[in-house]
């Protein structure tokens, strides 16, 4: 899953919970405060209505043939309400009259009377046509349903008997202490007479219902309104941080690819363009780093070498020293026994040096071996190997080279050196050289066919010195 997808999910669930808490806690709150000022007015106009009944009559009992309770709370809904006692007094906040008790003339019709409560009690003694059926006082505002009142309170006498039950306690039945706390007092002429409980149930009108369901409606439209500005707003902002993101994680594949040296751009100044400038730097400065290091390890490679190339060198020569030609001469010979392969090794050395230093100066002693150094190097092929042995000693090897060849090659340089310009260096000096050459890879070591080599070499010093000598 994508970052920009990750990032519209947290949105939209933020969205989505947010609007579920506060809706929720809104639809809770109103329809709670709804039900409390629905019991409010419901149990003001059933105080008022209870107060003026037994204001008319004196006390609950005092009404043998007279209208009932229910009959004198349609008559007071018909002439609007009587005068309160006790600070009763005051609008008369109950519900209007039931649907359907006025016809399209206007004609009035009164709710059936019944002998029996709603649980199916009977009339506690003396209550005929007097007051409505032990255990209801009951109403039905507009908007109620019928068979079902929207509310029930309960009414018990002085003494705490109950008279209206409102379907939680029967005709008669002591109220409790618990109930007696929050029961309010009815009364006639200074003294109470009776006691009104808010207990009971509240049952929501057909109005109130719909207003439920419009606040639930509400809520849904708020929720789907939430869901569609979270998807919008995920879309605008996760756009142009997906946009750095991806050139973020562009660039770092490239720097793992190798190119060390990237840029993205900067947009805005919040963390990730932050984030973006940083990258930048760290770019650079890991680009110029990696290539000082590279100059660096170049220029140690270029120093080993060198370090190298002095360490197998000789200084005057510049040609190999002996240690180099003893480690290479003896991988031309290995190479040249696993394959069956010709090689030659040649000594040589040059005659008369000690006096030439004696007679001439160490300084020409010196330009001599550099001047026969540069011969030998001179004339080589790529694959022969030569090196300054020691003094005035010089060896060669000639891989892949027969002997006859060999000992062609080296009274060719002989020649060389003979007749060489040495006038130019002093006009009295003349230099040979001598060499001895050995091919037979039967001696068994690179060593042991130097060995050979040099024998050969003193023996053309013994037979007069500027030849070559080798083995038939």
């Amino acid at each position: 899953m994508s970052l920009r997808t990750k990032f519209m999910l947290a949105l939209l669930l933020t969205g989505l919970a947010a609007v579920a808490v506060v809706g929720g806690l809104a639809y809770t709150g109103m329809t709670r405060k709804v039900d409390l000022i629905r019991r409010e007015q419901a149990m003001e106009h059933f105080y008022s209505t209870a107060t003026a009944y037994l204001q008319k009559y004196g006390s609950w009992q005092a009404s043998p043939g007279k209208e009932g309770f229910d009959e004198f709370m349609q008559s007071r809904e018909r002439s609007g309400p009587p005068p309160l006692s006790d600070g009763a007094q005051g609008e008369d906040r109950r519900p209007p009259p039931p649907e359907g008790d006025h016809g399209p003339q206007g004609d009035e019709r009164r709710p059936p009377r019944d002998d029996r409560g709603p649980q199916g009690e009977e009339r506690g003694p003396g209550e005929e046509g007097r007051g409505p059926p032990q255990g209801e006082g009951e109403r039905r505002p507009r908007g109620g349903r019928r068979g079902e009142p929207p509310y029930r309170f309960i009414l018990a006498d002085q003494d705490f008997k109950v008279v209206l039950g409102g379907g939680v306690y029967r005709h008669g039945e002591a109220l409790p202490e618990a109930a007696r706390k929050d029961a309010r007092a009815v009364t006639v002429d200074g003294r109470t007479v009776a006691y009104v409980s808010p207990e009971g149930v509240i049952t929501p009108s057909k109005q109130e219902l719909q207003y439920l369901d419009a606040m639930r409606d509400a809520l849904w439209f708020g929720v789907s309104g939430a869901a569609v500005l979270a998807v919008a707003l995920g879309l605008l902002l996760s756009r142009g941080l997906g946009r750095t993101l991806g050139h973020l994680t562009k660039a770092v594949r490239a720097m793992h690819g190798g190119s060390l040296l990237q840029r993205v751009p900067v947009e805005g100044k919040d963390e990730v363009a932050e984030l973006a400038a940083a990258f930048n730097d760290m770019s650079e400065k890991l680009a110029r780093s990696h290539q000082e290091l590279q100059e660096s390890h170049q220029t140690i490679l270029l120093q080993a070498e060198q370090m190298r190339e002095l360490s197998v060198r000789d200084a005057l020569t510049k040609l190999h020293n002996r240690r180099h030609f003893d480690e290479q001469a003896s991988t031309l010979f290995s190479h040249a026994v696993r394959h069956k392969r010709p090689l030659a090794m040649v000594i040589g050395d040059i005659d008369f040096f000690k006096k030439i230093n004696d007679n001439f100066s160490h300084a020409t002693g010196d330009a001599v071996l550099r001047q026969v150094g540069e011969i030998l190097r001179s004339h080589m092929r790529l694959s022969d190997l030569v090196a300054r042995y020691g003094g005035e000693e010089f060896v060669i090897a000639f891989p892949e080279t027969e002997l006859p060849q060999a000992a062609a090659l080296c009274d060719k340089l002989r020649g060389i050196i003979e007749s060489f310009p040495w006038h130019q260096v002093h006009p009295e000096l003349k230099v040979t050289m001598s060499m001895g050459v050995y091919a037979d890879l039967a001696a068994g070591t690179a060593e042991a066919m130097l060995q050979k080599a040099d024998a050969l070499l003193y023996r053309a010093k013994e037979t007069g010195r500027n030849r070559v000598c080798f083995a038939a």
